[in-house]
């Protein structure tokens, strides 16, 4: 928790009874003499008449507990043991402004509520939120993460973002104007797990360890942070210390302390994985790699990669299909963007090629999924599964997907109930994403989707027909869709080439 510490200038009772307990460390007794013992009043005015104001030597003395000090002094002070000056008295600080800004030390002088409004999880300074603001233009970046909801905390809202390219995490919106800066007002970084950000800021104060914390919670979202250390502070000596272990860093002078922007080593990796049961040729991009799904089932091997090795439910796959495969590439493999694919089933950006690695990448900067563009019919999806596999055994695979996801999964129940009844879902069970994505999505379906197939089975007398064996596939093809229902992704739709000559 960051605690100020101030030089306080009036009445310590009065002070303490106004902060209401607020914790505060008080360094030391500061006091002035200038124009206002003088009988004058120096109006602080605009900024253009404060900075043609000058002083004259002897016109404006500091005493700090008594004992006068020069204004270098001063400053040393608020370098380092000391992060502002309090006047407690508004007439006070109205008569001090023109002096104390003529010697450069305004923005750390706060009255009483702004102490209690705006310093909160961290030094506050209105020059260095312009200073911030400034960077991330500067920078480029098309959308940057406000992970502690700093320019919700301080002034700076009230000039709108027209580009629209700063999102924010403020928990509790006092204020609907705050929608008028941020492109989008997250509740939670729960509710921002799964997106992807130029930079994000981090601008609360950190001990190290809660500064690593923050860095590995939000690995997946972004390659780079953007941070404020304090002067003297031990982040400030840690990020010194350990600048190695980052790709790069950089950094720049602000009030009472410096802006770190930190770019982290990243392992960019794409990697797409083509199912298949049988023998295809196929002439592929880079990164694109053929697994065999049901491999335990059969004593040939198609492809470099096969769904048994380790632990795997390839015995599973001629009745979930594909299905064997994704739970053997979210056991063993990582990759930073993956792509899951059938062998007649791809991606185009032209329509005419098959996606390559940098589209992917590049359309995932922008997107947090790839999937085929949704199909809508004047047949609902329950009453498809009963034309392909008949009513009892389509019912039943339902009944028991419906049944664990109730048991596993209920928030998930009506979104389950929504997609049996619709018209229209995402189809096959092909998708591109990040692998944070990936790895949400395959924790939540094998989080029942094996006990529901192996009830299914259990209860129900299947023959050897494919369209009776492959009931549960044909409704695990949109439980994708489900779960898309149910988390705040921003998807993107690409057509397919189908390779019907396979």
């Amino acid at each position: 928790m960051y605690i100020p510490r101030i030089l306080l200038c009036g009445n310590a009772k009065n002070f303490l009874r106004e902060i209401d307990n607020r914790p505060v460390e008080i360094v030391g007794r500061i006091r002035f003499k200038g124009a206002a013992e003088r009988g004058e009043f120096i109006m602080p005015a605009h900024k253009t008449a404060a900075d043609n104001f000058t002083l004259k030597p002897g016109d404006f003395r500091i005493f700090l507990d008594d004992n006068e000090i020069s204004a270098d002094e001063l400053q040393k002070i608020l370098d380092g043991a000391a992060d502002y000056i309090v006047i407690e008295n508004h007439e006070e600080f109205l008569a001090r402004f023109r002096e104390l800004y003529a010697l450069k030390f305004i923005d750390r002088v706060v009255t009483v509520p702004t102490l209690l409004n705006y310093v909160r999880d961290g030094f506050f300074s209105l020059n260095n939120a312009v200073q911030i603001f400034n960077l991330i233009h500067a920078q480029n970046f098309a959308r940057v993460l406000d992970f502690d909801g700093y320019f919700a905390a301080n002034d700076y809202h009230m000039f709108p973002d027209l580009n629209r390219k700063i999102d924010g995490i403020v928990r509790d919106v006092e204020f609907p104007a705050l929608e008028n800066f941020y492109g989008k007002i997250f509740a939670s970084p729960e509710d921002c797990r799964y997106k992807f950000f130029d930079a994000i800021l981090l601008t609360a104060e950190r001990s190290p360890a809660e500064f690593i914390d923050a860095v590995i919670s939000t690995d997946a979202m972004t390659e780079k942070i953007l941070t404020f250390a304090r002067k003297n502070s031990a982040l400030e000596s840690w990020l010194v210390e350990n600048q190695k272990i980052f790709a790069q860093i950089s950094f720049r002078p602000a009030i009472n302390g410096s802006l770190y922007l930190i770019e982290k080593f990243t392992s960019k990796k794409f990697a797409a994985y083509v199912v298949t049961h049988k023998k295809i040729l196929l002439d592929l991009p880079d990164g694109y790699k053929i697994i065999h799904a049901g491999h335990a089932l059969t004593t040939e091997t198609f492809g470099e990669l096969v769904d048994d090795a380790g632990e795997n439910i390839s015995r599973l796959n001629l009745y979930l299909n594909e299905v064997t495969a994704l739970f053997w590439l979210w056991k063993h493999t990582h990759q930073s963007h993956v792509a899951f694919l059938h062998y007649r089933r791809f991606f185009t950006a032209d329509g005419q090629n098959i996606l390559t690695a940098d589209e992917a990448t590049e359309i995932l900067r922008d997107y947090d999924i790839i999937v085929n563009e949704c199909k809508f019919g004047f047949v609902s999806e329950r009453d498809w599964k009963i034309m392909l596999s008949g009513k009892t055994l389509a019912e039943n695979a339902r009944a028991a997907l419906r049944k664990f996801i109730a048991l596993r999964q209920p928030d998930y129940l009506d979104a389950f109930d929504r997609v049996t009844d619709s018209f229209g879902v995402f189809c096959y069970e092909i998708f591109v994403t990040r692998q944070n994505i990936f790895d949400a999505y395959c924790k939540w379906l094998f989080s029942f989707i094996v006990d529901a197939t192996e009830e299914f089975l259990a209860t129900s007398k299947i023959s050897d027909d494919p369209r009776e064996y492959r009931a549960m596939s044909f409704i695990t093809e949109h439980l994708l869709t489900v779960w898309l229902m149910k988390n705040r992704l921003k998807i993107k739709p690409l057509p397919i080439i189908f390779r019907d000559d396979l």
